[in-house]
């Protein structure tokens, strides 16, 4: 991601990386068994995590290829982008709850 996403790529890593560390340092509180399920659900975590960041980073790409500003681009991508990455969270949600329900 850094590679092609240069700058704005190092900063999705980094956030990427603080969420990870985020997730074991809570587990590691409270002393949490980690399960297949439960790596599972880190893998997951972390997936959905790279998807809105490449989605942001392509909206923002978009609003500067047509010559928005800097500040307005990022803006316009947030903006664009948060409908799918919603959509995409609430579906996840709704999968996780009919396995967890085993329906």
């Amino acid at each position: 991601m850094c590679a092609y996403y240069l700058l704005f790529g190092v900063f999705s890593t980094l956030a990427l990386a603080f969420n990870l560390l985020l997730l074991v340092a809570v587990l590691s509180m409270l002393q949490a068994t980690l399960p297949l399920p439960g790596i599972a659900a880190i893998a997951l975590t972390l997936g959905m995590a790279i998807d809105a960041n490449v989605l942001i980073n392509e909206r923002v790409r978009e609003e500067l290829r047509n010559g928005a500003s800097p500040q307005t681009a990022i803006a316009a991508g947030y903006e664009r982008a948060w409908a799918t990455i919603l959509a995409s969270n609430v579906t996840t949600h709704g999968v996780a709850y009919a396995v967890a329900v085993e329906i």
